[in-house]
């Protein structure tokens, strides 16, 4: 399943979000992430859904346009890599 980073699954259903919003959670503009992707929990990793992209990730993106979502994927993609390239080189 591609995650179009809505933040929906990391506010309210990863195992550390409960009471609160997980606190590893990070906003770049109307995308969430990971704070600590290499190492989010188990469940995060192996979240799945029965379609090819995330069905909460359309209601609450409102990408409907095949073209939208490929851009949303590959530009969450790309903001991952950039912060934990920049991670890396903050710990070294």
């Amino acid at each position: 399943m591609d995650c179009l980073y809505c933040g929906d699954c990391c506010l309210r259903m990863s195992p550390k979000s409960a009471p609160d919003p997980c606190p590893d959670i990070i906003q770049d503009g109307s995308y969430y992430f990971c704070g600590c992707y290499a190492t989010r929990p188990r469940e995060c990793v192996n979240h799945e859904f029965q379609a090819r992209y995330c069905p909460i990730g359309f209601e609450k993106t409102g990408c409907r346009n095949p073209q939208n979502v490929a851009l949303r994927i590959d530009t969450g993609w790309e903001k991952i890599q950039i912060r934990t390239e920049q991670e890396k080189r903050n710990n070294v």
